[in-house]
């Protein structure tokens, strides 16, 4: 027996209620009423979609992201790809309660396993949006890195290290000296 086919406008409800809840109160005081609540939807309806509360930020943040690189860009030219990843990851990062949210995130991830592997799948997804232009850099012999996940680790981490724990701009001054680190001229 199959029930009514879900509403996409319920998905980004739920989704735009969690998220922006997420940076209003953090990950601790994050109650699934409340999400419900925000979002105009019955607890039964949220609970359908997410069986937990780190199943449901998991959902926020593979939104977010997907949001910020829907499509992994293949222009013939990786520096510039790489560049596209990374304004756009870092755009979402400083335009968008995703920044807020992955910050509300770190501390719990550590404590809590479901939180982690929640965060930890939507990391590695992020790794393989990356890994493709990193991949073509080496490919092409352009990767100043011996390792690809080593620039990968670079890449994401340079820019996750300078939102969290610096609190520094993230701007295309900053995107371009990554690139340019990782990244032979053509």
């Amino acid at each position: 027996m199959t029930g009514r086919p879900r509403r996409a406008e319920t998905d980004r409800a739920i989704t735009d209620a969690a998220r922006a809840l997420l940076a209003e109160v953090g990950y601790t005081e994050l109650t699934m009423e409340d999400v419900a609540r925000r979002a105009g939807v019955g607890k039964p309806t949220l609970y359908r979609r997410h069986d937990s509360k780190a199943g449901l930020v998991a959902g926020v943040l593979r939104d977010s992201l997907a949001g910020a690189n829907p499509t992994v860009p293949d222009t013939g030219d990786v520096a510039a790809d790489l560049r596209t990843l990374l304004v756009n990851l870092c755009a979402a990062i400083t335009g968008t309660d995703f920044g807020v949210a992955v910050a509300e995130l770190v501390a719990p991830a550590q404590r809590d396993p479901a939180v982690a592997e929640a965060f930890g799948a939507v990391v590695d997804r992020r790794r393989e949006v990356i890994r493709a232009v990193v991949q073509r850099a080496d490919d092409h012999d352009r990767l100043r890195s011996s390792d690809v996940e080593t620039a990968i680790d670079l890449a994401l981490g340079g820019v996750y290290y300078r939102h969290l724990v610096e609190r520094r701009a993230l701007d295309d001054a900053f995107v371009d000296h990554v690139v340019a680190t990782l990244v032979e001229p053509s």
